[in-house]
């Protein structure tokens, strides 16, 4: 059977959908990625390959773009069957009632849609099928979930050739990767909490592939295509300390490559920052999300002390690994005083690196419906999400809405260089925004600096992906 995946830009790379083409090509399936922003006739493309199943990776605030490939691929093609999957096919399965929708994938997708090739492949039903979410009689219809894969291992590896075949993907020196599934925080504001609850009574949650298995992964890719820096996109890549100990060796042995990775403040210590400088780690993330520890608490569900930052910061610090921080600004009842201490927290710790967004609330979350309830949040607000993720908006209700803005341009400065402090607090009330829209260009200038690229390799890879606002809220264990 001939398998078509349809998404518009690279920047949406997703590991979980190279691991589904795997699979689908380990039970003798053909399988074949097409990004629309690399085609000259992409309408032509899918004539020539003349697919008969069409999986189409469906994320919040990217549905839009969805929709229009499976009308499109139905006008081509009218006889093949359109699956979306992603964090809006998970999250809000309705979608399925489309016109040009057959149905949604709903949570993992291997097993699901192994099973639906194969029923398609012999002509036979395949509305009985778990994990899928279609329309029957004119209502959404959804089938239970079956069991999550318990282990990691029995994956193929996965088919990183479905984004390597364009050559500016595969020259691109920074290469990210997965080792496991899931997290054991519940976040308020995080898809793995409302995942998790989904999945209750199917399995353990979080998982990780063996260290082996996670650097037979690495070696497969870094032997065939140029790798200078590594990113480990795992939520918790230091969960369990004695498989991080096992992989330090393993990774030192086979992979000559420095690697980034994200944790968490709780799961910082002596012993796995020093496993971490043993395997080769250059940068570790945290999250700060903001320095009001009240608001950290009481409404991210995160019951971290700014205590517990600064140890955690001086770890890492100490052993010589640079420090990346994520920031929220804008969250429902904090001030610009609040955010401005959030700064004087990252100024302490001595950050290398700083991410900074505006706070918005994904949907089907837990903070999402607390919001919705208090009056924080408005409550059309899911019909203007698209423009909030393309453009700096604060998604809350506040009083000092464009001051947030503002800030948020100025972010990122403003904790490298603390001289500048008097002159952001000034320009932080000022109601010109786009007077400092050329603050922006901080942003990939930050970014170059995480992922240690050079200006040759970004503005290559950039070329083609074009505005980096085509990201969707991609999510690592979701097509």
């Amino acid at each position: 059977m001939r398998i078509v995946f349809l998404q518009n830009s690279a920047v949406n790379e997703s590991l979980a959908l190279t691991e589904l083409s795997a699979v689908l090509k380990a039970e003798g399936h053909e399988t074949q990625l097409y990004l629309s922003d690399e085609e000259k006739n992409l309408d032509q493309e899918l004539m020539h390959y003349a697919p008969d199943l069409a999986i189409i990776p469906c994320h919040v605030t990217g549905h839009e773009v969805a929709l229009e490939f499976a009308k499109q691929i139905k006008s081509i093609r009218a006889d093949c069957t359109v699956i979306f999957g992603g964090t809006h096919a998970t999250f809000d399965p309705d979608i399925a009632l489309e016109p040009h929708v057959d149905a949604c994938v709903v949570g993992e997708a291997e097993g699901a849609m192994v099973e639906l090739a194969e029923a398609l492949t012999h002509g036979k039903d395949w509305r009985h099928i778990q994990n899928l979410a279609f329309e029957k009689d004119g209502q959404l219809h959804k089938n239970e979930l079956r069991p999550l894969i318990a282990d990691l291992d029995t994956l193929p590896l996965p088919d990183r050739d479905l984004y390597y075949r364009y050559r500016f993907i595969s020259r691109f020196p920074w290469k990210k990767f997965t080792t496991g599934r899931g997290c054991v925080h519940s976040c308020a504001f995080c898809w793995n909490t409302t995942l998790s609850e989904m999945y209750e009574g199917k399995g353990i949650f979080t998982r990780r592939k063996s260290p082996k298995r996670a650097v037979d992964e690495i070696v497969a890719v870094v032997e065939h295509h140029p790798t200078k820096t590594i990113h480990f996109s795992d939520d918790l890549f230091t969960v369990y300390p004695k498989w991080l100990e096992e992989f330090a060796e393993e990774y030192r042995a086979r992979v000559p490559v420095p690697f980034t990775c994200n944790t968490s403040i709780e799961l910082v210590n002596p012993r796995t920052v020093a496993a971490l400088s043993k395997a080769g780690c250059r940068g570790v993330g945290i999250g700060i999300e903001t320095g009001n520890e009240q608001l950290r608490s009481q409404i991210l569900n995160k019951t971290v002390t700014n205590d517990d930052i600064r140890k955690a910061a001086g770890f890492i610090k100490g052993a010589n690994l640079e420090l990346i921080t994520y920031n929220m600004i804008a969250s429902p009842g904090e001030s610009i005083d609040d955010a401005f201490s959030t700064i004087q927290l990252n100024r302490e710790i001595k950050t290398d690196h700083v991410r900074c967004n505006l706070a918005i609330p994904l949907p089907h979350t837990a903070w999402e419906v607390s919001n919705l309830e208090s009056g924080h949040l408005d409550a059309d607000y899911d019909d203007h999400r698209v423009a909030s993720m393309e453009h700096p908006e604060v998604a809350f209700s506040s009083e000092e809405q464009q001051a947030f803005v503002n800030l948020f341009y100025m972010f990122r400065p403003a904790v490298h260089y603390p001289a500048l402090d008097p002159l952001v607090r000034r320009l932080v009330r000022q109601p010109f925004p786009r007077l400092l829209d050329f603050l922006r260009l901080w942003i990939p200038l930050e970014e170059k600096r995480i992922c240690n690229l050079s200006w040759i390799d970004g503005l290559r890879y950039f070329s083609h992906v074009g505005d980096p606002h085509k990201r969707t809220a991609n999510y690592p264990t979701l097509i």
